[in-house]
């Protein structure tokens, strides 16, 4: 199944709110200062049932991607920004299906340049693959770098506690699903405003539903869809998100159930 772009469920970029309060609203916006340098831990656990294998062990994920990098906010474009992520390091872990994918610090120094606006939608973006990397895995993500976005489509209006704002998606299912597209239909809402440590975190949950689009496709994806997001608004930094999500995909060699957890952190 298509993930959300490593914004939302393996490196999830960067959202930022403007100081606001929960009782006149709060006006989320990509406004960060240019030099601001936030480094994050992402762990990605997926389980899934590849057609014909033996469903195994469901307590211990199929496949642990964790991976360490460096956001750093390059420069300002007329109200955009820009942005520069690398990767520090990476491993991938996969027990009993070490042979399929490639493992071990693939992504390191990959290096992804976005363009972001104030509503957190990306105007462009690059992708630089690590130094090395073997030609089929550069070309995927040279091709994935068209549908990287910042993991927080931000409202135009302000938003007090209980508001709410929808989002929607589609992103290519997977090659050999003749053109199908998996869609995603998000809610999200702002919970509440906490404080920590004399910040003001802002604390916004995710639901949504996926499907696909693309008649006489030759595969298709449903499933459903989870999270939260969690912003210091002072410091216009994102601390955490978590993202879980649960689905089917029907191709022509039968139905692979899956589901995934992801969680992002700052660190330090």
């Amino acid at each position: 199944m298509s993930k959300l772009p490593a914004a939302a469920a393996v490196i999830a970029a960067t959202v930022f709110a403007v100081p606001g309060s929960a009782q006149q609203g709060v006006l989320l916006r990509f406004t960060p200062p240019v030099g601001q340098v936030t480094h994050y831990r992402n762990v990605n656990q997926t389980w899934m049932q590849i057609p014909g294998m033996s469903a195994g062990d469901t307590s211990v994920p199929t496949m642990t991607q964790t991976m360490y990098t460096t956001k750093t906010v390059t420069a300002a474009s007329g109200s955009s920004r820009v942005v520069s992520t690398t990767v520090d390091s990476s491993a991938r872990q996969m027990p009993g299906m070490e042979g399929m994918m490639p493992s071990g610090d693939m992504f390191r120094g990959m290096v992804t340049i976005q363009r972001i606006d104030p509503l957190g939608r990306v105007d462009s973006v690059s992708v630089t693959p690590p130094p090395g990397a073997d030609p089929m895995v550069a070309e995927a993500l040279q091709r994935g770098a068209g549908s990287n976005r910042s993991s927080l489509p931000l409202p135009e209006r302000a938003l007090g506690v209980g508001d709410s704002w929808t989002d929607s998606l589609s992103l290519p299912l997977s090659a050999g699903m003749g053109g199908a597209l998996t869609t995603f239909h998000l809610t999200y809402r702002l919970d509440r405003i906490e404080r920590v440590g004399g910040a003001r975190v802002a604390v916004i949950s995710m639901t949504g539903a996926i499907g696909t689009d693309g008649a006489g496709a030759a595969g298709a994806a449903q499933g459903t869809m989870s999270g939260q997001f969690r912003f210091d608004l002072d410091a216009s930094r994102l601390i955490s998100v978590t993202n879980d999500m649960t689905g089917e995909i029907q191709g022509p060699s039968g139905s692979m159930p899956m589901r995934s957890h992801t969680v992002t952190e700052v660190l330090p």
